[in-house]
């Protein structure tokens, strides 16, 4: 009787009207539909691979998405379909469905939405130093009780381009492998455990058998950022000591997508709870579909996993040379954004102009948009679409619209959890008519809607070409919806640390052109949409010397071989160290220093990490004076982990941590209060501050301070300077410098 009742509900769904079926998929759903639709091969649709999540299994169109159920519980139908389960995230899952059966599926009465995962893209020589992220002082464990490297803590990597039997990879010793899981999500074999793709390696014969996912070396260099142990040379990581678990993302193979990220965000926080350690997952990774204001499918699952010792680091993104974003308020005489697309000048090298264009409102504010083809040289509109409608859900395929050589795809939806009116437009054009022409889009709303617009910035961005009718394009709210907009996680943008290496096999690369200490060109912008500041922190990203995989870098025509710094000799092996820059390089930095605090307080939650920066992050004549506010270039400042981990004592308590072996004043400079920890309990203990002539700025009695416990000391109303602080107590006499700025 219920398969009865289901095929009565399926033949019901089937007799409505296409617009119902497109109100349950979000935009990019449908633009995918309409592109499979029109596609009669399965050697076209292999093409589709370029802009979508999909794989071909035994020749059927697989897709990847995010389903949102009405009750978690209510599972009805999707077997029936073809569906696979990979994860659940209490009424969203993650999984992976026949292309045939999309439309089927967003029917059921047990589906509330469908949303297709969209593929993402990429985004040490003295970067431990105390002039940038003081590091080393914790591996010297220079006036704590022992060193600070990542011990007993999991650092997870969400990346592509492993070479996992990387020297970097092993301890200190060259011994023992660190790479304690591998799942390698695009390739076959044993499967992780709840899981239904990919490959899982487990132990270390496995994973140095495996050598490497595939010839890259991103993830490579990321994880030697982070964790790096070989000592042989100064390019070794953060935590050299933690232990190590890969989730291998191809980013040359679109059939993973954020759905995949999310999937292994879990594998590996499932991981370390199952060995009881503490955990930092690093995405060094981005895209720009999406709302940019926390409240993505992706940035809730990922929110709803971080926690207690459970945290998460994400890139910035790249984006800040690029005007991709644009943003208009409609007023009651302007109700109508209109934006053009500019593609790069060599897009003819990538084949197509391809481009996204992401657009966002305001919650319970209907949006209606078009395609236009405009003539910037006469002013003049040689095309315009038929207009889709977020109540209504509706797409259009566009083949050859006037001045244009190929497709346009618009859609539209309102999302269900933020109810903010969504178009996505799809642009894949061999050619324009006329330099003069461009693709763009016109959307039209209420009054007081704010209306903003992301291309993917891949190859392209938006601009009003001069003309004050159009809204022009530019680099703010420039982070990325993965790892960039989160509520909870921890976004890091980069600044130069190094901007001249010398290269071992060409002299090309040895200049970045980028300011020492200065935010780094690229590095995105915040805010997010909903005004909260991003970055949270930045680091050193830019010329970071870490590991490569030895596949690209050992003759010239690997594509890291020109950016080899040098190459070293194990046991008859040669492994490879070389530079890159991006905020993909300074997140790991951050990744590591995450997991040195991890080590001495397990429990660190995110909310602590944002709470450390606030207090400890450096500030200087770059970052200006934003110590404990932070600004949208540079977060709270650049992170300082030294200082940071001793911040962490106050939080964690001397439980867990152990007291400091000498006393300490921090942070130094300060703002608003200083804060100070003793190695031994004490009696009578007395803080005061002098001008450099002696005269007393503010004294308070502190009585009784146990070893380890956190005291502070308000400095509001003290000029800015330079000042002593004088610490006495029964045991305690200490004078030491402090800066107030």
């Amino acid at each position: 009787m219920k398969k009865l009742l289901l095929s009565i509900c399926f033949i019901a769904a089937l007799l409505l009207p296409r617009s119902y079926a497109e109100v349950k998929m979000s935009p990019s759903t449908q633009n995918f539909l309409r592109n499979y639709e029109s596609t009669t091969s399965e050697q076209q649709r292999t093409k589709l691979k370029a802009r979508y999540a999909v794989a071909q299994n035994n020749n059927q169109t697989i897709v990847s998405a995010f389903l949102h159920l009405a009750d978690k519980n209510n599972l009805d139908g999707l077997d029936e379909n073809g569906v696979v389960i990979n994860a659940q995230y209490g009424t969203i899952l993650s999984v992976r469905i026949p292309a045939d059966k999309l439309e089927t599926v967003s029917q059921l009465p047990s589906v509330q939405y469908v949303e297709i995962g969209r593929p993402v893209r990429t985004r040490m020589n003295n970067v431990r130093s105390a002039d940038f992220s003081n590091a080393d002082a914790l591996h010297a464990g220079t006036g704590l009780s022992q060193a600070y490297t990542g011990k007993d803590v999991i650092v997870g990597i969400i990346d592509g381009g492993f070479q996992y039997n990387h020297i970097n990879f092993y301890d200190s010793e060259r011994q023992n492998l660190r790479v304690k899981r591998v799942w390698n999500q695009n390739t076959s074999g044993t499967l992780p455990d709840g899981f239904y793709y990919g490959r899982e390696y487990t132990t270390p014969e496995e994973i140095i058998a495996a050598k490497q996912d595939y010839a890259a070396s991103h993830a490579t260099h990321v994880a030697g950022i982070a964790a790096g142990a070989f000592n042989g040379n100064e390019y070794y990581g953060i935590a050299p000591d933690a232990d190590l678990v890969f989730v291998s993302y191809n980013m040359y193979d679109n059939s993973t997508s954020n759905t995949s990220i999310t999937d292994g965000l879990k594998y590996i926080y499932d991981y370390a709870e199952s060995v009881g350690k503490p955990c930092v997952v690093n995405m060094s990774l981005g895209y720009h579909i999406g709302p940019h204001d926390g409240s993505s499918t992706f940035d809730r699952i990922c929110d709803n996993l971080q926690g207690s010792g459970r945290l998460l680091v994400g890139a910035s993104g790249n984006e800040a040379e690029y005007n991709m974003h644009a943003k208009k308020t409609l007023t009651p005489d302007d109700t109508t954004m209109k934006s053009l697309v500019e593609f790069t000048p060599s897009w003819y090298l990538y084949g197509n102009m391809t481009s996204t264009v992401d657009i966002w409102g305001d919650a319970d504010k209907p949006l209606s948009a078009k395609v236009i083809v405009y003539d910037i040289r006469n002013k003049r509109e040689v095309y315009a679409s038929e207009a889709v409608s977020t109540t209504a859900g509706t797409s259009e395929h566009i083949t050859d619209p006037t001045g244009v050589d190929g497709t346009i795809d618009i859609s539209a939806a309102t999302d269900p959890y933020n109810r903010k009116g969504n178009i996505t437009i799809d642009i894949n054009i061999a050619s324009l008519g006329s330099s003069s022409y461009y693709v763009g889009f016109e959307v039209t709303g209420p009054e007081e809607t704010t209306i903003n617009a992301w291309t993917d910035a891949y190859m392209s961005w938006l601009s009003n070409f001069g003309n004050s009718e159009f809204t022009n394009g530019d680099n703010q709210s420039s982070m990325g919806e993965i790892g960039g907009t989160g509520k909870r996680i921890i976004t890091v943008g980069a600044y130069t640390s190094c901007n001249h290496i010398e290269h071992k096999n060409s002299s090309m690369y040895n200049d970045s052109y980028q300011t020492v200490d200065q935010l780094a060109s690229f590095s995105s912008l915040g805010p997010t949409a909903d005004g909260r500041m991003k970055p949270d922190i930045t680091a050193p990203g830019s010329m970071i010397v870490s590991s490569l995989n030895s596949s690209t870098s050992s003759n010239r025509n690997g594509e890291d071989f020109y950016y080899v710094v040098k190459q070293e000799n194990v046991n008859t092996v040669n492994y490879y160290f070389g530079s890159m820059e991006g905020t993909s390089m300074a997140t790991p930095v951050v990744t590591g220093i995450l997991a040195t605090w991890l080590q001495a307080k397990p429990y660190l939650t995110p909310e602590q990490v944002r709470e450390v920066f606030a207090h400890t992050a450096k500030t200087d004549s770059y970052t200006g004076s934003i110590a404990g506010t932070g600004n949208n270039q540079w977060g709270y400042g650049k992170i300082d982990a030294y200082n940071g981990l001793i911040y962490c004592f106050g939080l964690s308590g001397i439980e867990e941590t152990g007291a400091p072996t000498r006393p300490m004043v921090y942070p130094n400079p300060a703002t608003e209060t200083v804060h100070f920890l003793l190695p031994n309990n004490d009696s009578n203990v007395t803080i005061a501050i002098y001008t450099l002539n002696g005269t007393q700025a503010v004294s308070r009695y502190m009585g009784d301070v146990a070893a380890g416990e956190q005291c502070q000391l308000d400095l509001h109303g003290i000029p800015a300077g330079i000042y002593l602080v004088r610490i006495t107590g029964e045991k305690t006499h200490l004078t030491t410098k402090l800066s107030i700025k």
